[in-house]
């Protein structure tokens, strides 16, 4: 058997052929959809005729609305706040700032609308300030 070597002119004409016949493919195929697109704008501008005789007949005769219908709002079930728990570990020790925060709460003679509560486990001290007043104390 003979090979057959092919060269680059030969396969990049028949490469350009293949791009040819589709590009005149792709011309031929929408000249064949254009009537459709006539046929829907016909059945429009039929439908727009016989829409001013139906607004017409609408106003001649006095709408009977019927009342409308609620769908009751749907309450989502409130979602549970997962557990948090938060521990400081330093040195050997833990604190848990659920305690500091009570411990804080406890220092104010009032509830705060704000508060921000600082832990330095270094010196194991609270800093906390509450509606601008600050303080402190010792764990």
């Amino acid at each position: 058997m003979a090979v057959k070597k092919a060269t680059v002119d030969s396969t990049m004409a028949k490469v350009e052929a293949a791009a040819k016949k589709a590009a005149a493919e792709e011309k031929k195929a929408p000249a064949k959809k254009a009537p459709a697109k006539k046929a829907t704008t016909t059945k429009v501008a039929a439908e727009k005729k016989e829409a001013p005789a139906k607004a017409a007949e609408e106003k001649k005769a006095p709408a009977k609305k019927a009342p409308a219908k609620k769908a009751p709002a749907k309450k989502a079930a409130p979602k549970k706040a997962a557990e948090v728990k938060v521990v400081v570990e330093y040195a050997g020790g833990q604190v848990d700032t659920a305690d500091i925060t009570a411990k804080t709460l406890e220092m104010l003679a009032k509830a705060p609308k704000s508060l921000n509560v600082y832990y330095q486990p270094e010196t194991n001290m609270v800093y906390y300030t509450a509606d601008g007043e600050e303080g402190s104390f010792s764990l």
